[in-house]
């Protein structure tokens, strides 16, 4: 096989690589003052500084209590790289992690990791860095992240994400657009955490289930294949009895999309999560850790190499998430 050598250099235009509209990625993201949505009993919070992260997603009853669906993300600064198990994210230019932190794209191999302020690619930046508020309504905000080529990401793309709170549920739609000349592989994924106490059950259904061999191992290894519908309860975090924490399940072929519904101990709340642009949803909850991320992916994770998107100039990819609440 021939050896692809590793390299460093400029920009996919040619020109030397910027920092970014909003500066390099920072060691530390600090909440602020968020965007406040609210829609009948729902209320939402979002963080354009950290990294777009929807922070809150509750219901309010008519004495006050309030349920929230996600983790809050909370008020306490953290780091880019250690972020907290909360609220809901996007994952973007790619999703989850790239083999040994390096995407091979064209024969050359692009270390995909910026030192010293990342351990690991993980989830790209899109989570890492602030985003500016283009636009903010009572039940509505969009965001966009301008993000020049740099030597870890050789290409200029521009994305923007629209939170939309209604009665109902919330719809979160992300975006990724190439502004460089040459081609640029891509993928979408957004990465919630909702509460997963004991005794709440998730169903969905999957054209099949690939798992790691192990904890280890973040790679999609052992399939899996189910006929009809999936259901794993709660004991406190975990998916299964051998310990393992992550399942990658793909998009039922019939559907060709993802309805994962989690229903909560007493049956008075739920929270389903749909999505017809992923072919992968990322099923994750470690054991002991009382939450759960259903994350709608565009591509295999593990696989990018071979399963991403290209997108030419100008040419857009899009990734829809609507969460349903009752």
């Amino acid at each position: 096989m021939k050896e692809i050598p590793t390299m460093t250099f400029p920009g996919a235009d040619g020109a030397p690589a910027s920092a970014g509209s909003s500066g390099p990625t920072p060691l530390t993201l600090t909440p602020g003052k968020p965007i406040r949505l609210a829609a009948g009993a729902l209320v939402a919070e979002v963080q354009p500084g950290c990294g777009a992260r929807l922070a809150r997603l509750a219901r309010r009853d008519t004495r006050g209590d309030v349920f929230d669906y996600l983790v809050p993300l909370g008020n306490d600064p953290f780091s880019s790289d250690e972020w907290p198990k909360a609220g809901a994210f996007p994952m973007l230019p790619y999703t989850n992690m790239l083999r040994d932190d390096t995407l091979h794209w064209r024969e050359r191999a692009i270390v995909a990791r910026e030192t010293p302020v990342a351990s690991s690619s993980l989830h790209g930046w899109g989570l890492r860095r602030a985003w500016d508020v283009v636009d903010e309504s009572p039940h509505c905000c969009v965001l966009q992240l301008d993000s020049p080529a740099q030597p870890e990401w050789p290409w200029h793309y521009q994305a923007y994400l629209s939170v939309t709170l209604d009665a109902l549920g919330v719809d979160m739609q992300l975006s990724i657009t190439n502004l460089s000349t040459q081609d640029m592989p891509a993928g979408l994924g957004l990465h919630p955490y909702f509460q997963w106490p004991a005794g709440s059950r998730l169903t969905f259904e999957a054209e099949a289930i690939w798992r790691s061999p192990s904890e280890d191992i973040r790679w999609p290894s052992e399939q899996r294949v189910h006929v009809g519908e999936i259901e794993v309860v709660s004991v406190g975090g975990g998916l299964d009895t051998e310990g393992r924490s992550t399942w990658f399940a793909e998009a039922p072929v019939e559907s060709g999309r993802f309805d994962a519904r989690l229903d909560y101990a007493g049956g008075l709340r739920s929270a389903t999560v749909r999505s017809s642009d992923a072919s992968w949803l990322v099923v994750h909850s470690p054991a002991g850790r009382p939450y759960l991320c259903l994350e709608p992916s565009t591509h295999r994770v593990g696989a990018f190499d071979d399963d991403h998107v290209v997108v030419a100039h100008g040419q857009t990819l899009d990734l829809s998430m609507r969460i349903d609440l009752a």
